[in-house]
């Protein structure tokens, strides 16, 4: 009688209530900035299935059902019903797989049909967006002249690499700081890792100034005096981008900045992804890529006007 669950089909009907508890679970993992993306992936997907079969059952997805969907997202899966990107079409797959796995581990299907589908491949995938000097220091600019608060924590994604997460999960307790040296430790990093990352002087410096105006209670605290929110810190950055005019700025665009800078000035590969907390060194080599930005400049060197 204990698997009876698997003979309850999630159908047409009941995906609009699987999708609100995949939602809460999303955002409670830290995910809920794309969770939006994920939750139309979805549907399209559901929408397809039921112009295809005639109804929609997770239960009954195949592997082959995911292959075929995935050839119909590359001729009619852009915006205007046009071919899509190869970047589209695996976000698709990524949000399917997240989906169809909650759902395994929730006991609702028997298996994930998304698990062994490839992604679309690229000859070279561009490096996730990151900050020039320029819109650092604009970004900065705006900072330093609101709060001290706001400077730390950008500081502590700037030059620590940290996740939003993160930040907002730090105590007192986690700071080193001293003269010459100073660091930060990760009790609960993604996938539960502990890591130590190295602070430099400037981050240093903002940190010692932080803590003078705000010696006690939460280190970073709200307005309420509570320890600030994820949801917080990406309303401040969203704010702060606004007003520095820097385009296509998250809380993580700072740490993709972060492991650019390191790569670009010759920090070793393994001693990044080990700052950085990554789990494996193919997800820090996509910093070794150049940007659109680096391959427009490349071509333009060679223009004639």
């Amino acid at each position: 009688m204990g698997k009876t669950l698997y003979l309850e089909k999630i159908t047409s009907y009941k995906l609009e209530e699987k999708l609100r508890e995949f939602k809460a679970y999303m955002e409670a993992s830290d995910r809920g900035s794309s969770v939006v993306s994920y939750t139309g992936d979805i549907q399209k997907l559901a929408n397809w299935l039921i112009l295809k079969y005639g109804s929609f059952n997770a239960g009954a997805v195949t592997p082959l059902d995911l292959v075929e969907y995935r050839k119909y997202l590359q001729k009619n899966g852009g915006r205007k019903g046009g071919e899509a990107k190869p970047a589209t079409v695996n976000r698709a797959l990524i949000s399917l797989k997240v989906f169809l796995g909650w759902l395994v581990e929730n006991k609702e299907i028997k298996d994930n049909p998304a698990r062994g589908i490839k992604p679309v491949t690229v000859a070279t995938t561009p490096a996730p967006k990151w900050l020039d000097r320029n819109e650092q220091n604009r970004f900065f600019r705006e900072v330093r002249e609101s709060s001290s608060r706001d400077e730390a924590i950008v500081g502590l994604m700037l030059h620590a690499g940290l996740r939003i997460s993160e930040v907002c999960a730090l105590s007192r307790g986690d700071l080193h700081i001293g003269e010459r040296a100073g660091k930060v430790t990760v009790r609960q990093g993604k996938g539960n890792k502990y890591r130590e990352v190295p602070l430099n002087v400037t981050v240093r410096k903002i940190l010692e100034r932080w803590l003078e105006e705000n010696p006690e209670g939460p280190l970073f605290p709200n307005h309420h005096g509570r320890s600030i929110s994820v949801r917080g810190v990406r309303h401040l950055i969203s704010g702060y981008a606004y007003k520095a005019k820097v385009e296509g700025v998250s809380p993580h665009t700072f740490r993709h900045t972060f492991c650019k800078t390191q790569i670009d000035m010759g920090t070793p590969i393994d001693q990044v992804a080990m700052m950085a907390g990554h789990s494996t060194l193919d997800i820090t080599k996509r910093y070794t890529a150049p940007s659109m930005a680096d391959l427009q400049a490349a071509v333009e060197r060679a223009a004639w006007e």
